[in-house]
């Protein structure tokens, strides 16, 4: 390694920024200066290729930009200075703490240093940046700003703002870290929180996480990079926390007769600081820890744009490796650590007397470039022997093919999910859900405060630990009340006193106890008489499930109207200090406040309907209030803690800590079906044991349509629906679906369709016709189809529970076995007739009518001449077309287009005739 120290004579400015475009090195002076050099002759002068004053000869002119001379200001007395730096080809993007500056076609010789500059935006105090970053790959610029506390997405080709993204006021953006391959963003905020995004090129963005790895950030101008396979984050000045964070469950827990829940929120500010590598493949778990010998914390971290391997000629074995390099906030020191090792690999102790301010790699990954705060160029020439061989970019692009696939945004209709911590520890939720015209008032959609984007499955590791585990889910039509943000109580596991573990006994009937177990938690056995630890009827219930803990106090906004906002400050729960309920509307900047309630109880949960407003108290007493304050029904005495609370509609949706599910149609003020349980669709059986509580399935969302329809979905990806006329759970998305069905997840899975047809390479010669295609493209983009939210849900516990081998390795062996060739198409129509079933349920009349002609035209390819007979006969209904399958739908409109559909199928074309000539389709036609 060679060090080039190249001091730059500057009057009264300072080098803020460096970055490397090309074969270029340009540095940033606070006045606005870009300075350009050669790297080879950079690298040349250190080796002792080239002399300084060879080296001084060939430094470019500087491109200035007027907007950032020395006596310009913003207008409101302070002085402005360029700190951020980026661009790529042609372009070229400064920024100051109050505009951003761009110009095109800057490493064009030009003797005059006159470039036409675009103003992209511009700030107004007290509005200041604090970082911007430029995605090279998709050309779009991220803005943070503070006092405004927002992140602005941009199109660097015209200059247009895209999106903003409003954080909460006590949230101050302070730095931005963006994904090489173009996916995700992170921010790192004021209050110690860290967030992700995902964002795609019309500027949609969601939250899909919120990192439990609290950081210490000061208002600086910090520089951080990933890794360029992208699986790495860097979180820099770490703040150890706890073994689970405060990150709120938006689900319940469930399991029958016992279950585990969240974990506390306890946070630790008088931890050490370190840097860490997060997984993102793995949770965002820690997959290494830097601890930095210097005692001040980190400001610059930049990796390498190379990856290195070194082999092992004995063992004929490879290690691959990423290399980084950091600075600390206070002296000049500079580390480049290998992340295999996490020990320094260089160490330039004190190279510079003042701090570092900005580091860069040249794109070959063999020279790190630095400028320090008086003014010295840095260059650190590294041999490759140095750091070791380079792997090929086609390498690191099969390393980032690797990482976990999100599902696709949409390219309309933003969705944002954004949680925050109240000064109390607790954690609130605040949503902000697009407005879909599209929709049709008919269509039910789920709703409330089951998951939006981001579903939290808790589950029970140890005596004293917990772990939350995270899973996707996207859908628009989803919306989400605060009841996703909430800490859940585990429920009991206190047993009547004479009811004992029994000793499981051997096959040959000798009575030894087995083989030595895991010890389990033990139950704590207990009388009942005269006593007000427990309620009877949970401890004898054949379920249990985790109720809300309570909060001091937490807000509620709809998601159908940002305008309405529900507090609830919990008093004592007595009548010394009761509970205030209170509904605000915000009109013109202002709140006014529509009514105001006090009772004598803790408030766990509060939703909204069409027309009315619930809560729910945790001894199980629920509320309804009309918009105006008026008590629509008496309080409904339950009688036991509530675990969910869900409106929509007209209809209002309850399920108990024992497993007991209420839907109340609130217009009609009466039950829409009789009191059921969600004890059949848990299956405890699976997970049965010897001990008196057994672990069954948790339940990950539960909610309610417009049409009063309950909805659950299950840790194991089944999903189901509650049928109010044959009073039984049925049946929505199933896992065995995924692993044998084409047809599989319409809207959102291309791993599966990948796999599915890759078993089989003719399955796409069924779908020729244009039209056909036309449908099912339709059916794939139907974004507010539950069915297809439900799928989706199914494809996230697949994928959490690594399941997606075992379905690639099923496609290419199970299905080439003998006596299984036919499987695959059976199982796909058994998936097509559901989902048919399910659409006539939820009365989803497009899709049905859709669906209908997929799962015709396949039967008719296949040679199922008798099933669809079938179905033609029940849509002919003895001559009764007129009569409407669903709303807006008649019996002889879905044959008409069934018939046209499966016209040019030869074989089947006998019982397709009967069935045009009977309706006069082939006189019409003719």
């Amino acid at each position: 390694m060679r060090l080039l120290k190249y001091p730059l004579e500057l009057r009264e400015e300072r080098l803020n920024a460096v970055t490397v475009i090309d074969n270029s090195l340009l540095l940033l002076s606070s006045g606005g200066h870009v300075i350009v050099w050669s790297v080879n002759d950079l690298v040349d002068t250190a080796i002792d290729k080239l002399s300084i004053k060879d080296l001084a000869r060939k430094k470019m002119l500087p491109i200035k930009f007027n907007k950032y001379k020395k006596n310009d200001n913003d207008g409101n007395g302070n002085d402005t200075q360029a700190f951020f730096l980026c661009g790529v080809d042609q372009t070229l993007i400064v920024a100051s703490d109050h505009e951003i500056l761009k110009i095109n076609n800057w490493n064009e010789n030009n003797e005059n240093s006159e470039f036409k500059q675009d103003v992209i935006s511009s700030y107004k105090s007290p509005c200041i940046i604090t970082d911007i970053k430029l995605d090279t790959q998709q050309l779009l610029l991220f803005v943070l700003c503070s006092n405004i506390n927002s992140i602005e997405i941009f199109d660097v080709k015209n200059n247009k703002r895209l999106t903003q993204i409003i954080l909460d006021k006590t949230i101050k953006p302070i730095t931005l870290i963006l994904d090489p391959s173009g996916n995700t963003f992170t921010i790192l905020c004021s209050d110690r929180s860290i967030r992700v995004y995902q964002f795609n090129r019309s500027g949609n963005y969601k939250l899909i996480k919120e990192i439990a790895q609290y950081v210490h950030m000061e208002p600086l101008h910090y520089k951080i990079t990933m890794p360029p396979q992208a699986n790495y984050l860097p979180i820099i000045n770490s703040i150890k926390g706890p073994s689970s964070s405060s990150t709120s469950s938006s689900s319940s827990t469930t399991t029958a007769s016992t279950s585990a829940s969240t974990s506390n929120s306890t946070f630790s500010s008088t931890s050490a600081t370190t840097t860490v590598l997060l997984d993102r493949n793995n949770n965002y778990n820690v997959a290494a820890t830097i601890v930095s010998p210097a005692s001040n914390s980190c400001k610059v971290l930049t990796f390498s744009p190379a990856m290195y391997e070194k082999k092992n000629l004995k063992k004929n074995t490879s290690l691959r490796y990423n290399l980084l390099a950091t600075s600390g906030v206070k002296d000049g020191t500079i580390l480049v650590w290998n992340t295999k090792r996490m020990k320094p690999l260089f160490n330039a102790l004190q190279v510079s007397e003042t701090p570092i301010n900005d580091m860069v790699w040249s794109n070959d990954g063999l020279t790190l470039f630095a400028v320090s705060n008086d003014n010295i160029l840095y260059t650190f020439a590294f041999l490759p022997i140095d750091l070791g061989e380079k792997i090929s970019n086609t390498d690191i692009i099969e390393l980032r093919n690797k990482n976990i696939i999100l599902p696709p945004l949409p390219d309309k209709n933003v969705v944002e999910t954004d949680i925050k911590i109240s000064e109390q520890g607790k954690s609130e939720l605040s949503i902000e859900v697009p407005n879909h015209n599209k929709l049709k008032s008919e269509t039910p959609t789920i709703t409330d405060s089951s998951v939006k984007n981001i579903t939290s499955l808790v589950k029970k590791i140890g005596k004293n630990k917990t772990q939350v585990i995270k899973t996707l889910a996207t859908n628009p039509s989803v919306k989400v009340t605060q009841g996703s943000g909430m800490e859940f109580t585990p429920p009991s596991y206190i047993v009547p006193k004479d009811l004992k573990r029994k000793v499981k006994e051997e096959a040959n009937g000798t009575g030894l106890p087995p083989p030595p177990k895991k010890s389990k938690r033990e139950l704590e056995p207990m009388d009942f008489l005269d006593t007000g630890l427990i309620i009877p009827n949970i401890s004898f219930s054949r379920i249990r499930l985790a109720s809300p803990k309570i909060r001091m106090s937490f807000k509620y906004t709809p998601s159908t109207n940002k305008n309405f906002t529900m507090n609830i400050k919990n008093g004592s729960g007595n009548e010394q200090k009761p509970t205030i309920i209170s509904l605000n509307s915000k009109t013109s900047e202002q709140d006014n406040l529509l009514f105001q309630d006090f009772i004598p109880r803790f408030i766990t949960m509060c939703t909204s309907g069409k027309f009315f407003w619930a809560c729910c108290s945790d001894d199980g007493i629920i509320y309804v209030y009309s918009d105006s304050g008026k008590k629509l029904l008496p309080p409904m005495m339950i009688g036991v803690p509530i675990s969910f609370l869900e409106a929509s509609g007209n209809y209002l949706l309850c399920v108990t800590s024992i497993g007991e599910l209420y839907c109340w149609s609130i217009e009609e003020k009466k039950l829409k079906f009789p009191r059921n349980s969600v004890y059949p669709i848990l299956s405890p059986s699976l997970r049965y044991s010897d001990d008196i509580l057994t672990r069954s399935e948790n339940i990950t969302m539960c909610t309610v349509t417009a049409n009063g329809v309950p909805l659950i979905t299950l840790s194991n990806g089944d999903g189901y629906i509650f049928d109010k006329d044959m009073e039984m759970w049925l049946l929505v998305s199933d896992s065995w679906w995924a692993y044998g069905s084409q047809y599989w997840d319409t809207t959102n899975s291309s791993i599966f369709r990948n796999v599915a047809n890759a078993s089989d390479g003719k399955s796409n010669d069924f779908w020729n016709a244009s039209d056909i295609e036309s449908v099912i493209s339709d059916v794939r983009g139907d974004s507010s189809s539950i069915v297809n939210y439900m799928e989706r849900k199914t494809n996230d516990e697949l994928n959490r529970k690594g399941r997606v081998k075992n379905l690639q390795r099923f496609a290419r062996a199970v299905l080439m076995k003998e006596g299984f060739e036919n499987m695959e198409e059976i199982v796909t129509l058994a998936h097509l007739e559901n989902r048919l079933l399910v659409c006539l349920k939820l009365e989803e009349t497009d899709e049905f009518s859709k669906l209908l002609v997929i799962y015709c035209v396949r039967l008719g390819k296949l040679g199922y001449t008798d099933r669809l007979d079938d179905v033609l006969q029940w849509l002919y209904n003895e001559g009764d077309i007129e009569k409407p399958v669903l709303r807006g739908k008649t019996r002889k409109e879905l044959l008409k287009s069934v018939l046209l559909a499966c016209a040019n199928i030869r074989h089947v074309q006998r019982v397709t005739n009967n069935y045009a000539t009977a309706i006069g389709l082939i006189e019409e036609t003719i």
